[in-house]
């Protein structure tokens, strides 16, 4: 939730205290999976990154040589 739709929900919660509203809760198993995602997408970045910087030591190592 962003500062604003906090906001928004505390000042209607304050000005209607008998009416109990649903709010959008986080659930820590969404919170984990998208982490888990990110943290993926982040990895298999690396990983990449890692795999070309290896080739290209590979090919300027055979091409020097």
């Amino acid at each position: 939730m962003s500062k604003e739709e906090l906001e928004i929900n505390s000042s209607k919660i304050k000005n209607n205290p008998d009416e109990s509203e649903v709010t959008k809760r986080l659930c820590v198993h969404e919170l984990t999976r998208k982490l888990k995602k990110k943290q993926r997408k982040e990895n298999i970045g690396k990983v990449i990154i890692l795999l070309i910087v290896t080739f290209l030591i590979f090919f300027l190592s055979v091409v020097i040589y």
